[in-house]
């Protein structure tokens, strides 16, 4: 697991992930998404295993991950829009898939099904944006009806408050669109500095409970670019 797949949107993220030894693999542009999230990777992409659910139009992503993945196609219903937009916004926690039922696309539903794959409904469609994923069982966000729903299965929660992260156009963006983590290195990158987070105190007292330690890919605030898959 030395690639990673993100918006290049801001050079300086990618730019850091390769000086750290990541393969950069840029993620498309959609022009019919609104422009805060037309280049966001979580948008575009979800990877379940040995396979890779990319929407039809992102060619450069779909010819980067055919190497090492089974990819399919997949997005018919795919819109600019929410919740049109949310198709393969999912997270994958253990053997579960969180996600707003509804907005799966219907060709991870099938996948989910044929390999015993529990599906987890959350009414937030932005469910991977929404969330920072640490390990399979522990998760930061801010959304209280995903807090609820996880901490009722037993999953490690941090909830933090909304806000005081950038999403230019929107008014803030969100904790998983501005990280990434890797499992393998059992790292959470940020995009921007972690430190200047009003709760910082507790996601780091968080990370460390769960061994993961803590990066910031650059000296400003932070950013949500649409999170950065590591695969």
């Amino acid at each position: 697991m030395n690639k990673a797949i993100l918006s290049t949107e801001v050079p300086r993220f990618a730019s850091r992930l390769q000086a750290l030894g990541y393969t950069v693999i840029p993620s498309d542009e959609i022009p019919c998404n609104m422009p805060y999230e037309r280049r966001h990777a979580d948008l575009q992409c979800l990877i379940l295993k040995d396979t890779a659910f990319v929407l039809n139009c992102c060619d450069g992503l779909i010819n980067a991950l055919s190497d090492d993945y089974h990819v399919i196609r997949c997005g018919e219903k795919f819109g600019g829009s929410y919740p049109d937009n949310v198709c393969l916004n999912a997270l994958m926690l253990g053997d579960r898939l969180l996600c707003r039922v509804p907005s799966l696309d219907e060709k991870v539903k099938a996948y989910c099904e044929r390999h015993h794959i529990e599906l987890i409904h959350v009414n937030q469609g932005y469910t991977r944006c929404s969330c920072a994923m640490i390990g399979d069982h522990a998760v930061i966000t801010a959304d209280k009806g995903i807090t609820d729903v996880l901490k009722q299965m037993d999953y490690d929660v941090l909830m933090i408050g909304q806000g005081s992260i950038r999403l230019d156009e929107a008014a803030y963006g969100f904790i998983g669109g501005a990280t990434g983590y890797d499992p393998v290195k059992r790292t959470l990158y940020c995009c921007g500095v972690v430190r200047r987070h009003p709760a910082y105190e507790q996601i780091k007292a968080f990370c460390d409970s769960h061994d993961t330690k803590l990066v910031s890919l650059s000296e400003d605030e932070l950013i949500d670019i649409g999170g950065i898959l590591y695969c």
